[in-house]
C-alpha cells in the first residue's frame, strides 16, 4: 500500500508498519470519537479510561485487560495481542502497555507464537500525561494506540460495559 509503510524498530516493527494501516480502514467498529488531531498524551488517556470502565478483577488492587490488534471479529485471527495493565501508586496511576506480535505456527496456523514484545509505560500525575518509556518511536505510537484504543472500545462494548 503506497503510502503507509514507516519505520519501527525490529523486525516485528516493520511487519505492524504494514499491517495497522489496513486494520484502520478495514475494522468493522463504529468510528471512535473524533480523531482529527489525535495526540500520544490524548490516546493515552482515552485508552486509560476505557480499561478502567471495564473495570478489574475482585480482590486485585489493579485493572488489567487484555486485548487483539487485527482484522474481523475473530481474536484467533488477530496479529497482535496488548496487555494493559494500570496500577495506582503515590505518583498517580501508572499504565503499562505490552504488544506482541503473534506469528502462526508453520505447522498449524491456529497456533501462534509471541515475537517481539514491545512496551510503553505512562504516568498520569495530576493533569499531565509522562511516556516513562516507549519502545516505539513517538510519530509510530499514534497510529499504534489508535488502534488499542479502537479494540478497547470495541472489547468494552462486547461485554456492554
Amino acid at each position: 500500500m503506497p503510502g503507509t509503510a514507516m519505520h519501527l524498530s525490529g523486525k516485528g516493527g516493520a511487519i505492524l508498519a504494514l499491517v495497522l494501516p489496513a486494520f484502520l480502514s478495514l475494522s468493522p467498529s463504529p468510528p471512535l470519537p473524533a480523531q482529527k488531531n489525535a495526540d500520544v498524551p490524548g490516546l493515552l488517556r482515552q485508552i486509560h479510561r476505557e480499561v478502567r470502565k471495564i473495570g478489574g478483577y475482585p480482590g486485585e488492587d489493579f485493572v488489567r485487560g487484555e486485548f487483539f490488534l487485527g482484522e474481523g471479529d475473530d481474536d484467533t485471527n488477530k496479529t497482535h495481542y496488548v496487555g494493559i495493565l494500570i496500577k495506582d501508586d503515590a505518583e498517580g496511576p501508572r499504565m503499562t502497555i505490552q504488544v506482541t506480535r503473534l506469528e502462526p505456527s508453520r505447522d498449524n496456523p491456529r497456533v501462534k507464537y509471541a515475537r517481539d514484545p514491545k512496551t510503553i509505560v505512562c504516568r498520569f500525575p495530576a493533569d499531565r500525561v509522562e511516556v516513562v518509556r516507549s519502545d516505539y518511536l513517538s510519530a509510530d505510537l499514534e497510529i499504534l494506540l489508535q488502534e488499542v484504543l479502537r479494540a478497547v472500545v470495541d472489547k468494552k462494548n462486547l461485554l456492554k460495559k
